[in-house]
């Protein structure tokens, strides 16, 4: 998530109606119109000497500086009619989707004002109807509207407009009570208090305080600069079924028939349902029929696995795993793969079981990979590159890549035949990775030594910003951590500004095995949060007694290895 450079940032609000415009009329919320003109009579949404100066259209505000050199101007845009989120559906957010596309070369951003109570699903439908998306989309609304005088709708509506106005943020986001989220991530956990979303499975991208933190680990980059595509054939004949304990299967299978052709199928626990064969033999018959089924706990936190056999046996029948997607985002998946033209059934399913937007963290590799000694026709990796010996340019081109495949799967071999057909093992991939990022992240410390001894560069840094360091340390591999310090590895200072709120979520979370390698990456344990308190503040807080012994005897100088070099400076 890069600062926004431009001295003017243009953004188009875009709203639809929901709690935060609404207005009383005899006694009912109504969607209330106008929201421009009410905007207009609030000083932190509209900076009036400075529009008059400039000569903004009516539809058109101006914040107080956001910084000394950088103003953000937004164009509110209002449906005609309002909606409440309740009445709203794919065809809507499609609509939403054009108005973006048609508006996307003038506008730096994109601000979304909506009901809450949709306002998940819209956030996912979104995410997955805008490929290619290069400029910051964000979701935002209220609990209370904005004209009574105790809303939470001022502080979300500015907080949106100020991430979309003051950073790249190339992604559909949501932002709610201070904190930034990923929009297939989120779902609305609470009718009545201001803090009515969570992220269950993946932390918020930011969180705005006294100052923002950003995750930028977690922020998606933009790969190429393809344009944006937006996918208007969603299938909508999609549905949610939520399995319940002695649920009949006359029941499951009134609901699985045509016209519908796709199902989020909410299960117990990690991904198991009731194995009585009446209800079994109706899942497998829907699947057989052509019929995508998704599978996805009802559990607020986790993950579909297969480790039971009541979850084995709903496998068996043809139905994909969703890992930890919210229903919502599966939803919304579903109708992006379903509205896919050409596509076969294995295609589709295909398609689902990989992490498209950012909505489901896949599980990690159980290493059973073939060597990339050897490939499916029997030619070995130098018997590969030695047949394009005579057009160099393919080879150079291929070699990097190679090398990163080699240096994912640890092989040692593959990578020492490369080098010795003369490919320079300190070149970069397509996504400014050498082998050495690659084998930090796997936590291959053999293959880290001998790279580390041909003097591949310890600090750099690849598209995404991060070095081998933090690679390693995102994967909590504390050996390969100590190697790359003894190397000279170091944390920037941008790396350590993001570190404080990390270190407190840890410490909320009793990880002990993440603050040890915070610890070993060379950060300073008492470095403050978003919130400004330390990490053994929140561990004291939490009454994580264990953690806060932790933290005080590594802050104290204790502890197998010093923190290593000094940092870096910011890059």
């Amino acid at each position: 998530m890069a600062r926004a450079v431009e001295p003017e940032r243009r953004l188009l609000a875009v709203y639809t109606g929901g709690t935060i415009g609404m207005r009383s009329q005899r006694g009912v919320l109504v969607p209330g119109e106008g929201l421009a003109a009410v905007l207009r009579t609030l000083p932190m949404f509209h900076d009036e000497e400075h529009a008059r100066a400039c000569g903004l259209p009516e539809d058109t505000l101006v914040l107080p500086p956001a910084s000394p050199d950088q103003r953000v101007i937004y164009t509110v845009l209002e449906c005609q009619p309002l909606f409440d989120s309740s009445d709203m559906t794919i065809t809507e957010w499609v609509q939403i989707a054009q108005t973006i596309e048609r508006h996307y070369e003038q506008y730096h951003g994109f601000v979304v004002i909506h009901g809450t109570d949709t306002m998940a699903f819209a956030a996912s439908v979104l995410s997955f109807v805008l490929e290619n998306l290069q400029k910051p989309v964000i979701l935002t609304g209220a609990q209370v509207s904005i004209r009574a005088l105790w809303s939470d709708g001022r502080e979300n509506l500015l907080g949106a407009l100020l991430m979309a106005g003051q950073y790249v943020i190339p992604e559909v986001c949501l932002f709610f009570q201070n904190q930034l989220f990923r929009g297939t991530r989120v779902t609305k956990v609470d009718t009545r208090r201001f803090s009515a979303f969570c992220s269950p499975n993946l932390p918020p991208l930011a969180v705005v305080g006294a100052d923002v933190s950003i995750n930028r680990e977690l922020v998606r980059k933009v790969r190429r600069k393809d344009r944006l595509l937006v996918h208007s054939s969603m299938e909508r004949d999609v549905g949610l079924l939520r399995l319940y304990p002695g649920i009949p299967a006359t029941l499951v299978q009134a609901f699985l028939q045509p016209p519908l052709k796709g199902v989020v199928m909410e299960t117990f626990g990690s991904g198991n349902c009731p194995t009585k064969p009446d209800l079994l033999a109706e899942l497998r018959a829907a699947a057989e029929r052509g019929l995508l089924i998704l599978n996805c706990t009802h559990c607020l936190q986790g993950t579909v696995t297969s480790g039971y056999a009541a979850s084995m046996a709903t496998v068996g029948a043809g139905i994909v795993s969703g890992f930890d997607m919210t229903s919502e985002a599966a939803l919304a998946k579903l109708s992006y793969v379903l509205g896919q033209p050409g596509l076969s059934l294995d295609e589709r399913k295909e398609l689902l079981a990989r992490d498209l937007r950012g909505e489901m963290t896949l599980p990690e590799a159980d290493g059973r990979r073939p060597s990339l000694r050897s490939s499916s026709r029997g030619l070995g990796l130098a018997q590969l590159l030695s047949l394009s010996q005579e057009t160099d340019a393919v080879r150079e081109a291929l070699a990097p890549s190679l090398a990163c495949a080699a240096a994912h799967a640890g092989d040692l071999e593959a990578l020492q035949a490369l080098e010795e057909l003369g490919s320079d093992l300190s070149l970069e991939d397509f996504n400014g990775q050498t082998p050495l990022h690659v084998a930090a992240r796997r936590g291959h410390a053999g293959m880290v030594t001998m790279l580390l001894q041909r003097g591949l560069d310890v600090n750099a840094r690849d598209e995404d910003g991060l070095s081998p360091l933090l690679l390693a340390l995102r994967g909590r591999h504390q050996g390969v951590i100590r190697l790359l310090r003894a190397a000279g590895a170091g944390l920037s200072t941008q790396d350590l500004e993001d570190a404080g709120t990390e270190l407190c979520r840890l410490a909320s979370r009793a990880d002990s095995e993440g603050l040890q390698a915070w610890w070993q990456a060379g950060a300073d344990l008492g470095r403050p949060g978003y919130d400004g308190r330390s990490a053994v503040l929140v561990a004291e807080a939490a009454g994580n007694l264990e953690v806060v012994t932790l933290l005080q005897w590594l802050q104290g100088g204790a502890g197998v290895l010093a923190p290593g070099p000094e940092v870096l400076p910011g890059v």
